[in-house]
């Protein structure tokens, strides 16, 4: 992961180029820090708390990447349809991203890419490392999520995930059908090992797919400053549905969520 100057140089490199105004207060970073009055911390939703100051703003960058982005299109294009249900699993080594970080992505997920909200939620965790979870969103699609933050350290990938949509017309996924690890674009095989190299953006060369997810995020909301007020509310609802899974899993009974009718 690049350092948190890295990604700021990044960002002000591609505003410039498109003339968008990124004001002097604004630090991207990939971990959160401290909270300063001088300055807006553009960071990671699931590495803020839920109640974070004003001076943080939650990136869900996730959304920007391409193959959730084509998902999302699959499903608003209703090329497949009408959706039924979700299989979404995601696997982490723990650093940075724990259990509760990648419940925090997973749900925002599911409702993004379905456009609905999640009415109920039923979880079952292994020692706050390991979580199965059922959803049901207010237009009825079912979502299944396998959480896991037991890789190995050191594992390469340090997360492997794969994100389904079945419906009733068709099924997409974000990985092909009998890939069980993501694959790269170039591998090399030199003395010193195997180099692997996937680079996505060409404007964003050298960056890896998170490094340019949260770049690209944090432009969108320097071309859309007022986004900032919806990405808050997003942030707490999604802090929200963590606490409903942990409690879920502690009274072992589905939970209807806020709002739910």
């Amino acid at each position: 992961m690049k350092t948190s100057k890295d990604l700021d140089a990044a960002l002000r490199r591609l505003a410039k180029k498109y003339a968008v105004d990124v004001p002097d207060r604004w630090i991207l970073q990939s971990t959160a820090g401290a909270a300063s009055p001088q300055r807006t911390t553009l960071a990671p939703g699931w590495a803020l708390p839920a109640g974070a100051a004003e001076s943080f703003v939650p990136l869900l960058h996730w959304r920007s990447q391409r193959r959730f982005v084509e998902l999302k299109r699959l499903v608003v294009g209703r090329t497949v349809a009408p959706v039924v249900m979700c299989r979404f699993s995601c696997q982490t080594t723990g650093e940075p991203m724990g259990l509760d970080a990648i419940l925090y992505r997973e749900f925002d997920l599911i409702e993004w890419m379905n456009d609905s909200p999640i009415v109920s939620v039923y979880a079952s965790v292994v020692a706050g490392r390991f979580a199965n979870v059922l959803v049901r969103l207010q237009n009825g699609v079912i979502g299944s999520i396998e959480a896991g933050a037991t890789l190995p350290t050191g594992s390469q990938p340090d997360v492997l995930d794969r994100h389904e949509i079945i419906a009733g017309r068709g099924l997409a996924s974000d990985r092909a059908v009998d890939t069980q690890l993501p694959q790269d674009s170039v591998y090399v095989f030199t003395a010193k090992g195997v180099e692997k190299y996937t680079d996505t953006d060409a404007e964003l060369f050298g960056l890896d797919d998170e490094e340019v997810s949260l770049v690209r995020a944090a432009y969108d909301l320097a071309s859309q400053p007022d986004s900032a007020d919806a990405l808050r509310r997003q942030h707490r609802r999604l802090a929200a549905l963590v606490k409903t899974a942990q409690e879920s899993d502690r009274v072992r009974r589905r939970l209807d969520t806020e709002g739910a009718q």
